[in-house]
């Protein structure tokens, strides 16, 4: 059985884990706070990201499930895990059920490497990117336009859809894509829309990121696209990236404010160090 103690360990360090999501309050909302649903969706479209995060250590490839929701009108894209947690956390919360739900230890089935969603066509025409930087929530947008894709004709076949090639460059990073028209969603994963059909597979040059479709599902019950208001703080991309390769530089000290004993923050200067490899290299 595990002691009191130990318990109360455990929860410090699940806690500790929702004050770099939530913020460091305990009197904060973890999961159950104001959103608002911007579209409905009955179709979700789940990807395989296969990534690359160390440059020194490029014989490890990391993996997980990410989702695409597609509204009529509006798309979210995020990971799996995190979304499934927020379901999940969220009905525990609002039912006051939450404190069981860290005992229950669930938390660690929906471990994720990603807490960003990218809101699409919102606004029109845009994509609007969010997460937190700590101990900031930041978001930012930016024109569809920005995807100047090259329809090549290169033609194959992948999970028996016919596709064709196309390329872009964005972020620092040549992306070689390969759509479908035979499913009429002109989106894909993460940011990347706008082909005349779905996404089935992208990669950069150099295959540090794949991204891969793993199955297209129908719902007759909607899901619901939202906007979850953390009180974001509006920045640019530019600003947002900075922010980012800050945090990278003081990780012990971000770590610290929120909480987090030395041993977690050596931790988490020892995991940054090999997080050199970010999808967005400028």
């Amino acid at each position: 059985m595990i002691s009191f103690l130990k318990r109360k360990i455990i929860l410090s360090i699940k806690l500790i884990w929702c004050f770099f999501l939530t913020g460091n309050s305990l009197n904060a909302q973890f999961f159950n706070v104001p959103f608002t649903i911007l579209d409905s969706a009955t179709i979700k479209v789940t990807y395989t990201l296969n990534w690359k995060e160390d440059t020194n250590n490029l014989k490890q490839e990391r993996s997980e499930k990410m989702i695409l929701l597609a509204g009529e009108d509006k798309r979210m894209f995020m990971g799996k895990n995190f979304y499934e947690l927020y379901i999940i956390g969220r009905k525990a919360e609002s039912e006051g059920k939450l404190q069981s739900f860290f005992d229950r230890n669930e938390m660690q089935n929906y471990s994720t490497r990603f807490s960003y969603r990218i809101l699409k066509n919102y606004p029109k025409g845009y994509y609007t990117y969010y997460d937190k930087v700590i101990p900031d929530y930041l978001q930012y947008s930016e024109s569809f336009s920005v995807f100047k894709w090259e329809l090549l004709n290169e033609t194959d076949s992948i999970r028996e859809y016919p596709v064709q090639k196309a390329r872009c460059i964005y972020g620092g990073r040549e992306w070689i894509a390969w759509y479908t028209s035979s499913i009429p969603i002109n989106d894909g994963p993460y940011k990347f829309q706008g082909l005349p059909g779905l996404i089935v597979k992208i990669h950069d040059s150099k295959e540090h990121y794949t991204f891969e479709l793993d199955e297209i599902e129908r719902y007759e019950e909607y899901l619901y696209v939202e906007f979850e208001d953390r009180g974001w703080i509006n920045t640019t991309r530019e600003n947002f990236l900075k922010a980012e390769r800050s945090l990278k530089l003081d990780i012990v000290n971000r770590a610290k404010e929120a909480g987090a004993n030395t041993v977690s923050q050596q931790r988490a200067y020892r995991n940054m160090l090999k997080k050199n490899n970010p999808i967005e290299l400028e």
